[in-house]
């Protein structure tokens, strides 16, 4: 009878949002309140005060439950505790696993995609085949669940901040530290690629440097649910906030065509641009950056930033070819130019010759070929790019 009557002081309107959510039990709920002279019937910032300072609720949690949210929290053995962000292919949380007792990184996999079982199929492949992958600058799948509807997949949680981030707050990096991050970056897709699998969505989000300045690869294995950037359903395609997802894919990925190790590459030498001068390549809302992605590669960073040094610079744009054939051809290539900003140790337990590859020259650099008749052939010629992005607006209406 005593214990019918305590749980009746829980009947407060947010005190059975918090029961409902499955985030305390009745005896957490009294057991905090007896230990301080707040009355059930408090007010609800009170009590959510109460019970985020006591350790029992997250602030996020407790916002979410101010704001009358009362399912969610709980999927399955995973405790949601607060939110990490959104991006192209879902929202991603902090999360604790009740089982192991550690903290993840949960990722919640938008509705419509999920739901369809072709996408979800290969999906779920993939998940598999990244979850093999282990290696210290990638961050590990842990497991991929659904409950009562909701698909997840669970990773190894990281708690340091992302290079959008870092640059956001602090600006642009020397070019000698940029230069030692994307290395370490190129040697984890090295070890990706050479396993058969792409990211298919580097970008400065994705990469998180821990204090000690090593990288983590974040997200791979989770991005075959995106989509083209151009798909027609896709109702964000004029915002800011888009135009900073897609701002690193590469020309090839944004129409939806076949993509492979160079994409990866492309796009980690734009987001190398981003470390070097703070901006994006092309600067603008998607159409536009679009639109100027598909007639040039990623520009000298060394424009903007005259500190750069020359081999940096030629790096970046080598990288960054609008021609997936003038790239370096593989990671491996890569970390071979970048091997001089890598630390000594790392770099001799690869066991990689320094030796390069012949490349092709970038455009505009090489002299024209001579045909059979002993005439020159004429450079091809370059869309008209107010012409190209005339042609984009008239498609998306913008």
């Amino acid at each position: 009878m005593a214990t019918q009557t305590r749980f009746t002081q829980l009947h407060s309107p947010f005190l059975s949002a918090v029961r409902r959510s499955g985030l305390l039990t009745p005896d957490d709920i009294l057991a905090a309140l007896a230990d301080s002279s707040i009355s059930p019937k408090a007010d609800p910032l009170q009590l959510a005060t109460l019970f985020v300072r006591k350790k029992l609720l997250t602030k996020y949690q407790a916002m979410q439950l101010l704001a009358g949210r009362t399912q969610g929290f709980v999927l399955g053995r995973y405790k949601i505790l607060d939110g990490i962000r959104q991006d192209r292919v879902g929202l991603v949380f902090k999360a604790e696993d009740t089982h192991a007792h550690r903290f993840v990184a949960l990722k919640v996999l938008p509705t419509d995609r999920a739901n369809d079982p072709t996408i979800l199929q290969t999906f779920v492949q993939e998940v598999r085949a990244a979850a093999h992958i282990q290696h210290p600058s990638i961050t590990q799948i842990y497991d991929m669940d659904s409950w009562q509807g909701t698909h997840f997949v669970v990773c190894e949680y990281v708690a340091a901040p992302t290079l959008d981030k870092l640059i956001a707050e602090r600006g642009p990096l020397l070019p000698h530290v940029a230069a030692q991050l994307i290395a370490q970056t190129a040697v984890a897709l090295m070890y990706v690629h050479e396993r058969h699998l792409i990211h298919r969505d580097i970008k400065p989000g994705n990469i998180a440097v821990r204090p000690e300045r090593q990288i983590k690869l974040l997200d791979l294995g989770l991005t075959h649910m995106l989509e083209s950037p151009w798909a027609r359903v896709t109702k964000r395609i004029s915002t800011k906030e888009y135009a900073e997802e897609i701002a690193h894919i590469a020309p090839e990925q944004a129409w939806g065509c076949e993509q492979d190790a160079r994409s990866d590459i492309y796009s980690l030498g734009s987001t190398f641009y981003y470390l070097l001068t703070g901006v994006v390549p092309f600067p603008g809302l998607a159409p536009e950056m679009m639109a100027e992605r598909q007639i040039r590669g990623v520009p000298s960073p060394a424009k903007l930033k005259p500190n750069i040094p020359p081999e940096i610079d030629a790096i970046v744009q080598r990288m960054g070819a609008k021609d997936p054939h003038l790239r370096f051809q593989t990671a491996r290539d890569v970390v071979k130019a970048l091997h001089p900003w890598l630390p000594v140790a790392q770099w001799q337990a690869l066991g990689i010759s320094t030796e390069m590859p012949a490349l092709p020259p970038l455009i505009g650099s090489s002299p024209r070929s001579a045909k059979a008749d002993g005439s020159r052939e004429q450079p091809p010629q370059q869309p008209s790019k107010s012409g190209f992005l005339q042609a984009i607006k008239r498609i998306f209406g913008n």
